[in-house]
């Protein structure tokens, strides 16, 4: 079962959910990129889910109490000069960063086809317009 955009992300799966955060520069960022997907370059953000895909719906996940998500990374270099390369400040680059990375723990996938791309810019616009509005 495949669920839905809505569904996913409107539903409650545990009580209280956690994501570890870490902030970190070129370098580090450099280094993580190339370890974990041969790619010898520095990135905006990389994530790192605890479940293969809660998008298949992965009945484990549903249950109360805590469970963590996993491990979103952003490197404070890039969010900086994406910051003023798209004339935001650097607080709403790193939401929005943080947002793309949600959205792969999540399950959601740009590279993997060009339509899964059109659903992850669309929720994070989505998600982004939401949280300006609150």
């Amino acid at each position: 079962m495949l669920y839905s955009n809505e569904t996913i992300l409107n539903r409650k799966m545990h009580d209280v959910i956690t994501i570890d955060l870490l902030f970190c520069g070129d370098t580090k960022m450099k280094s993580i990129n190339n370890d974990f997907r041969n790619k010898n370059k520095t990135t905006d953000v990389l994530s790192f889910p605890l479940y293969e895909s809660l998008r298949k719906g992965s009945d484990e996940f549903v249950m109360p109490g805590e469970a963590g998500l996993g491990d979103i990374i952003i490197s404070r270099d890039v969010a900086s000069r994406q910051a003023k390369e798209f004339k935001l400040t650097i607080e709403q680059e790193v939401i929005h960063l943080f947002v793309h990375g949600m959205l792969h723990l999540l399950g959601f996938d740009h590279e993997i086809s060009e339509k899964e791309e059109e659903i992850m810019e669309s929720l994070e616009k989505k998600i982004l317009l939401d949280i300006r509005n609150s």
